[in-house]
């Protein structure tokens, strides 16, 4: 099994969580921009991962940090105030993107679209945020190189 270098473990994290979290929300927003399983469902999921991905990789670099910063604000409710901002400017940035996306466009009811697209993107992130992150450190931790004792 590839090892990786302990110092690129943050890296590895945030590839590994926006790779999982872009699969399960793409694949989702999909089923209902487009109306259920279409002809070529999986061919536009793909497609939507593909967007989905990237947009997330960046977020997820910068936007944990300036969001854990807010959220150390509530001392009480730090976890949950985290767990809802990251997944409100997340969800909010991806469901306009593939609903863009899928719609070719900003068009006419984009709006409209796109909340209900939001709504069902932000209820799944907000979710998954809860115990995708436990998971995924699991994995990466087994794909660190051990360090000599």
């Amino acid at each position: 099994m590839m090892r990786i270098n302990p110092k690129y473990r943050q890296l590895t994290f945030v590839s590994v969580m926006s790779l999982i979290m872009t699969f399960i929300m793409s694949g989702i927003m999909t089923f209902v921009l487009e109306g259920g399983f279409i002809q070529h469902f999986v061919r536009a999921w793909m497609k939507d991962w593909g967007v989905a991905f990237v947009i997330a990789f960046g977020l997820n670099l910068f936007l944990p940090a300036l969001v854990r910063k807010f959220a150390n604000r509530f001392k009480k409710a730090q976890l949950i105030v985290y767990i809802f901002v990251i997944s409100l400017i997340m969800t909010f940035v991806l469901s306009f993107a593939l609903t863009a996306f899928a719609m070719n466009g900003i068009v006419p009811h984009f709006v409209s679209f796109w909340t209900g697209a939001w709504r069902i993107a932000f209820i799944i992130v907000f979710v998954l945020n809860f115990f995708l992150p436990k998971f995924v450190g699991k994995i990466v931790n087994k794909l660190m190189v051990q360090q000599p004792a």
